[in-house]
């Protein structure tokens, strides 16, 4: 009987554990996977506080109607079809706020809606692709510049608006301009860029959505799906603690005699060393930025390095403020702060207490990254701040003590309270700083194309150059969410290339 191929998956994230789980359900190959981590799920981290359960990481299934991730979750019996309808399933940071207060006198809800629908008319817009190529010629011959970013596109359309609110006095002005930088920067979560100035205007709208809600919670945990996914195979298959240092592969024909019957080598940093017929990498895109130049012997091709260097890979997180008990009277909760520019540069807050604040704030330029506060889930007694961006790695840095204490300053700007229920617990997350990570999630930037995406995807060496070679076929294969050119930056675009490397795998092996 002649031996099953080996496969060796590098990553315990939802990729890997996607395609590690569909060869083993084959019985065609020998799998295993090399996670460095001590647990499964890369960038999805489900953490118990207390009763409630709390996402450090991936927070959301983005679509219920045709999203792959809702269904297997529905399978699993992790959600049900009839979730759709329940309240705590609602819209996400892509809706105007419910709940706004802010230290901002100058905002009332109907200029919030005012504001909100020109940023998002114009958000709208920069998703169809025509409209913006057609957009971009004109915009080339007025700015000499050879790209048009998403933010300058946004900028654009609100300068024109400005222009038509000129009988607005000089205060309304201003807290329209706070507002549309606060909608900037709740896409900057969603997108995962430091600035959307950073983001390729042209080609945005070929990102694909789902319908149904886009921002869908899992109320038990989105480890839930990740513990479903490891019943599936053998969980000895997982070999933790194993960091991969180097994937050597062969690119030379090998006459018959000399032929290797596992033609790849991984090795770890622990000594481990590990023979396979064909790897699937399923990395985040921020370790192959960090490490691509010396993970793989020989190098990568010319084109992929490109396509790694050009792709955006930014980093969101959040600050974990658990309490005794709640301070605000509803089940669910949210805060919006709208940083003021010039008064935050030149003269703090206006209402008289300006020492402490000032002193606090400008020892921590990185505070204007935190623009709200929200409740992890309805009922809970925990507030999460979000933040993205270059300031990542100062406020992954700073100590919680510190943290606590400028949560607590805008908090009291925000809520004119004066004391707050003692705090159980501050916890930050550590993407940008975690070496097994280097960030959250893919973006297509102004460097990039939708192609690059596809160049990450394909597997070495070619299958056309192997039909030619006799080189052996599929050695190195790429999976995570940076890899598909449709559905980059979420957790079902990672399940579908997980699944899509198990079946181009499959599909080759069936065809010898």
């Amino acid at each position: 009987m002649a031996k099953r191929p080996k496969v060796v998956v590098i990553g315990a994230g939802v990729a890997g554990l996607t395609a590690a789980s569909k060869l083993y359900q084959s019985g065609q190959v020998e799998v295993c996977v090399l996670e460095a981590s001590e647990r499964v799920g890369g960038r999805m981290h489900t953490v118990t506080m207390g009763e409630t359960k709390v996402e450090f990481g991936a927070s959301w299934i983005h679509g219920t109607v045709g999203n792959p991730i809702f269904d297997l979750a529905c399978n699993l019996k992790v959600l049900n079809k009839d979730d759709i309808n329940k309240t705590w399933i609602h819209q996400g940071s892509r809706c105007k706020p419910e709940i706004v207060t802010m230290p901002y006198p100058y905002v009332d809800n109907q200029l919030l809606t005012e504001v909100w629908g020109v940023f998002h008319e114009l958000l709208s817009e920069t998703e169809d692709v025509a409209k913006m190529k057609s957009f971009k010629e004109n915009f080339k011959q007025t700015t000499c510049l050879p790209k048009m970013s998403v933010g300058e596109y946004l900028n654009h359309g609100f300068q024109s608006y400005l222009e038509s609110c000129l009988s607005d006095e000089d205060e309304v002005l201003a807290a329209k301009k706070n507002l549309f930088r606060l909608f900037k920067e709740r896409e900057c979560i969603n997108i995962g860029c430091h600035s959307l100035f950073d983001v390729n205007a042209e080609e945005f709208g070929e990102f694909n959505y789902f319908g149904g809600s886009d921002h869908c919670p899992i109320p038990g945990g989105y480890d839930n799906i990740l513990k479903a996914l490891q019943t599936q195979f053998d969980i000895n298959c997982i070999h933790f603690n194993h960091t991969v240092m180097q994937v050597d592969w062969t690119t030379k024909h090998e006459e018959p005699s000399q032929k290797c019957h596992n033609p790849v080598k991984v090795l770890c940093s622990n000594g481990e060393a590990f023979e396979a017929d064909h790897v699937i990498l399923t990395v985040s895109l921020g370790v192959l930025k960090k490490n691509a130049l010396s993970l793989f012997n020989p190098p990568l091709p010319v084109e992929k390095i490109s396509a790694i260097q050009n792709l955006g890979f930014g980093c969101v997180g959040k600050i974990v403020l658990e309490f005794e008990k709640p301070f605000w009277s509803t089940d669910e909760y949210s805060i919006h702060v709208i940083w003021d520019e010039e008064e935050f540069n030149n003269h703090g807050f206006n209402n008289g207490q300006l020492s402490k604040e000032r002193g606090i704030f400008h020892d921590h330029p990185w505070v204007r990254c935190v623009f709200g506060f929200t409740t992890s889930c309805p009922g809970s007694n925990i507030l999460l701040a979000w933040f993205h961006g270059n300031e990542a790695r100062q406020i992954e840095s700073t100590s919680t003590q510190e943290i606590a204490q400028i949560c607590f300053a805008i908090l009291e700007k925000c809520t004119s309270l004066k004391s707050f229920p003692p705090l159980l617990s501050v916890q930050v997350t550590q993407w940008a700083t975690n070496p097994l990570t280097q960030g959250s999630y893919s973006f297509l930037s102004k460097a990039a194309s939708p192609s690059d995406f596809d160049c990450l995807a394909s597997p070495l060496p070619p299958l056309s150059s192997v039909n030619k070679s006799g080189l052996p076929a599929l050695q190195v294969m790429f999976a995570g969410e940076a890899t598909i050119r449709h559905y980059y930056g979420t957790v079902h675009g990672a399940h579908m290339t997980g699944i899509r490397e198990a079946e181009r795998l499959l599909e080759y092996l069936g065809g010898q």
